[in-house]
């Protein structure tokens, strides 16, 4: 079903891949990567295992696996296309927006994309400042209130 799933990946979508029941074996590897990156796809995100790895990292397109394993899959069972599935625990649609970076990958709905993004940014903008401040000597211990926190504690008994 990998081989499969290739055709129907539009420019900047994330290819998920997972195995109803995992096996040791690799289900992207660079020849089926090689595709992914000339249909444009911003990345894949493997619910199993890749191999290929050296090849994989001069590729570049960005890859999240679980594991790593030499041996491939077979191709004989038949999957599903483009329904929900679960990955890490967390259910993902066909619709939803994958994120990844290098601390891992989120799920956002696309009914709440907007709302996200706008998080998003807001959190980026106090985060900027909160840097200035850290950079400029302060501590988040101070900054956070914390110290208030642990100084009322430590005056109990």
């Amino acid at each position: 079903m990998v081989h499969a799933s290739i055709e129907h990946i539009q420019p900047g979508e994330v290819l998920v891949l997972a195995m109803p029941e995992p096996a040791p074996v690799a289900l992207v590897g660079e020849l089926l990567a090689t595709q992914v990156k000339v249909r444009m796809a911003a990345a894949i995100l493997v619910d199993a295992a890749v191999r290929d790895v050296e090849a994989l990292v001069e590729l570049g397109l960005p890859i999240w696996t679980r594991f790593i394993r030499a041996k491939g899959a077979a191709k004989i069972k038949v999957g599903e296309l483009n329904v929900i599935i679960s990955v890490g625990g967390t259910r993902i649609s066909p619709s939803d927006i994958v994120v990844l970076d290098a601390d891992g990958g989120v799920r956002v709905q696309y009914e709440r994309a907007a709302e996200i993004l706008k998080a998003a940014e807001a959190r980026f903008e106090r985060e900027t400042h909160l840097r200035e401040k850290l950079s400029a000597g302060e501590l988040s211990y101070n900054l956070h209130g914390l110290r208030e926190v642990v100084e009322a504690n430590r005056r109990k008994p």
